[in-house]
This record gives C-alpha cells, sequence and structure tokens, in this order.
C-alpha cells in the first residue's frame, strides 16, 4: 500500500481507493454479521427505510464490529490526515437495496447531492478535517447503487444543489476494498436495486470534533475502559474534556 499516494489522491482529488483492505473471507463474516442486525432491527420494529437500511454503531450490538472501525492500513493514513489522537464521529452498516418486507420509506440517506461536511454561515468552508471511510462487503457496481462523486469537490465552498445534474464519476469496487474521502467532497448514493450493497460508512475527525453520540454512555464506563488503547482513543475515552480545571489542565491524555 502506497501511503503516499492516497494521501496525494484524498488531498487533490478527494478521494483515493484501498484495494483489498480485508480479504474476501472477512467480507462474508461481516456481511453474515450485518445482515443478522438489519434482521434484528426489523424484528424489533426499529425504523429502517424500504429501500436502504442502516444500524448504526454496529459495534454497539456485536464487539467483531470493533475489527472494522480500527484497521493498522487504515490507521497509517488517518494519522497522516488528521494527527496521532484522531476520532471515530459516527459509524453505521448501510445497504442500498430495497426490502419488500418494509413497508415504510422513513428518510433517505444521501440519494441526491450533499457533504457529509456541515455547512458554516450557508458556505461550505472547511475541507481537510474530516473523512469518511467506506469498507465495501459486497461489490459496488453500476446496477446495485453504486456511489456517484465529483473530483476536485472538496476544494469549493458552495454547497451543492441537491437535484442538479453534475458532471461526476462512479465509485465503483470489489468486497473487501475500501475508499476514504474528503467529507467536503460532492457525493450521492445511486439509486437502490434489488441487489444488496453492503458497506461499513465510518466517519473520522480531530479529537476536538463531537461525536454524533455519547460512546462512554453507550458503551457503558467499564466495558469502554477495557478496550484496547486504539479504540477507547476512537471512541474519545482519551479526549472527554474534564468538568473544570482542577481535574485536568489538557483534555487530550495518553492514557
Amino acid at each position: 500500500m502506497n501511503i503516499e499516494e492516497h494521501i496525494k489522491n484524498i488531498r487533490n482529488n478527494g478521494i483515493s481507493v484501498i484495494s483489498n483492505l480485508i480479504s474476501k473471507k472477512d467480507c462474508s463474516f461481516y456481511k453474515k454479521k450485518s445482515l443478522q442486525l438489519i434482521n434484528m432491527h426489523k424484528k424489533l420494529q426499529k425504523p429502517l427505510s424500504s429501500h436502504n437500511q442502516v444500524v448504526n454503531s454496529p459495534f454497539r450490538y456485536d464487539k467483531y464490529f470493533y475489527k472494522l472501525i480500527y484497521n493498522i492500513k487504515l490507521d497509517k493514513i488517518l494519522k497522516r490526515l488528521i494527527d496521532k489522537n484522531y476520532v471515530l464521529i459516527n459509524t453505521n452498516i448501510l445497504n442500498r437495496s430495497f426490502d419488500k418486507e418494509l413497508k415504510v420509506n422513513h428518510r433517505t440517506i444521501g440519494d441526491t447531492w450533499h457533504t457529509d461536511t456541515p455547512p458554516v454561515g450557508g458556505r461550505q468552508i472547511l475541507n481537510g478535517f474530516r473523512f469518511v471511510v467506506t469498507i465495501m462487503l459486497d461489490d459496488f457496481t453500476e446496477k446495485n447503487g453504486c456511489t456517484y462523486y465529483i473530483p476536485k469537490s472538496h476544494l469549493n465552498n458552495k454547497i451543492p444543489l441537491r437535484y442538479k445534474k453534475y458532471k461526476c464519476q462512479k465509485l465503483v469496487g470489489k468486497s473487501g476494498d475500501a475508499v476514504i474521502f474528503d467529507s467536503s467532497l460532492w457525493h450521492k448514493g445511486g439509486k437502490s436495486t434489488s441487489q444488496s450493497r453492503l458497506g461499513l460508512f465510518s466517519l473520522y475527525g480531530p479529537w476536538w470534533i463531537k461525536p454524533y453520540f455519547n460512546y462512554e454512555r453507550m458503551i457503558g464506563k467499564e466495558k469502554l475502559k477495557k478496550l484496547n488503547s486504539n479504540l477507547r482513543k476512537l471512541l474519545h475515552y482519551n479526549s472527554m474534556p474534564p468538568s473544570c480545571i482542577e481535574e485536568r489542565q489538557n483534555t487530550v491524555t495518553d492514557y
């Protein structure tokens, strides 16, 4: 894996694909685990879209998913893109597929042009500090709703028009591949099909970015403390703000 080439691609074009990040055997394993979680959500009647099933924070239900949010190869790139104290902001399983058993069409995820960087003052003013990693558990093809993106659009401080027809490229890849892209890159999901298109989508950023959820409360303080040092760091254990200056002067710790 050429780290320098991936860094260059991401900074210049906003995106880079890593081939064979995980094995085909692991893909089959995590695809089975992902479908089990989706079926569990269906049985519990948790909100799932009929054409876009999303399970947030899958490690909450199955510890095996910890191995996907921390990966040694990805770690080397993310440390260079962000810094050694980078953290997880959010992660979810997403299957852009029709499910006839689900009758409700809940809020769609990424169906129109957007970025994953919130605007400030009505402008897209920041890039190069939050990054999305997608691990493909299925092949991503034109026939199963692959993602569309616009190269170099992360350098644009405008907000994309959701329904405009832009000149774009298609993100295709094999199961086991991963893609890293700047969260300011303009992109959208393809149309859902009857085929499975499972992936794990994770958002990473610097330690001072607030996570979508309170992982300490989600997992439990004692369980979080028992995770290995890499996972504790990712889940904000090392960057919880102190209650006051008497408790600790620095927000980030090394323990």
